[in-house]
């Protein structure tokens, strides 16, 4: 696996690919899709030197994605995503670790993110990275499902 920029040419796949996965392997609804197109373009556009945004390549095809910015002082987590054949490898390690040593590079002291309490496996991965739960915002009804909204953080 490779890491490299996120290219413009990246935007449609990274999008398609959160709304194929999510509603494979979750149920949501297309409008997921729309959410993290807001959320992508709201980054792009944000003016943040630390920010990065990182796809995963393998034999030349895209396979997952990573990103991290400044929000409120502190490092943010986004786009965690990664193919389900590419699982299982250490992949998704390597992609939050690239994150979190960015983060520390860039002088950060904690790092947040966002998840769903149905995403039962990356709560693992960021458990993994030292992650804890400091807000959950229960009963959440979007994307045509219900769960728990919470935000993680782990110091650097």
């Amino acid at each position: 696996m490779i890491l490299r920029a996120f290219a413009p040419s990246d935007r449609d796949w990274l999008i398609d690919r959160h709304r194929v996965l999510y509603g494979a392997e979750f149920g949501f609804a297309p409008d997921f899709g729309d959410s993290i197109a807001d959320k992508l373009d709201a980054f792009l556009a944000h003016e943040d030197p630390s920010k990065r945004l990182w796809i995963a390549e393998a034999s030349g095809q895209r396979i997952g994605s990573i990103a991290v910015s400044n929000r409120d002082g502190a490092a943010f987590l986004n786009f965690v995503l990664l193919d389900p054949a590419a699982r299982g490898k250490g992949l998704g390690h390597h992609l939050v670790q690239t994150a979190l040593d960015h983060a520390r590079a860039q002088g950060f002291s904690r790092i947040r993110l966002e998840t769903y309490s149905c995403l039962i496996a990356a709560r693992a991965l960021y458990r993994a990275h030292g992650f804890q739960i400091i807000k959950t915002d229960p009963g959440w009804h979007r994307f045509g499902q219900s769960f728990d909204r919470e935000i993680w953080q782990a110091d650097l």
